[in-house]
């Protein structure tokens, strides 16, 4: 009973500062995160991980997981597990190639050294060796002209 009053205490207090979840857009929450300095892949894919786990107990035991569970478990399977249909591996390609162009033009401003994300990378499912050394090609190719543009700017 005692940790049931804390956190709903803590709950008020939270409110009160920041406002109640139900007021916060997806946008500021994203902008928080970043803010905090939290990599948001890595929160969907450890969150989808712990769901997985969650609705795996309910399976070993015979029963259904609950239907908000497992539209979670759906919802975020769609942004880090592996594509189940060519539309999702279509749209995951462009989502990839759309934060490697924004990384490109944030390290053109100024911003600190592009990383690329390892997702992809490693996700075997439907990507064959001729792909993986298209991959390494191109960032050798795009670091490369990073490079060249950076001399360039200096």
């Amino acid at each position: 009973m005692k940790n049931k009053s804390r956190n709903e205490r803590l709950d008020k207090i939270s409110d009160a500062l920041y406002g109640s979840p139900e007021e916060l857009t997806a946008a500021e929450a994203a902008e928080d995160l970043e803010a905090a300095g939290v990599d948001r892949e890595e929160l969907h894919r450890r969150m989808y991980d712990k769901l997985c786990l969650l609705v795996q107990g309910y399976r070993l035991k015979g029963e259904e997981p609950p239907p908000h569970l497992a539209k979670a478990v759906e919802e975020l399977r769609k942004k880090v597990g592996q594509p189940r249909t060519r539309e999702e591996f279509e749209r995951r390609a462009d989502s990839t190639i759309s934060k490697l162009l924004e990384g490109v033009r944030a390290r053109l401003a100024g911003s600190p050294k592009l990383a690329f994300s390892n997702q992809f990378r490693h996700q075997t499912s439907e990507q064959s060796p001729e792909d993986q050394k298209i991959i390494e090609r191109l960032e050798r190719e795009i670091e490369k002209d990073l490079d060249e543009e950076k001399e360039n700017s200096d």
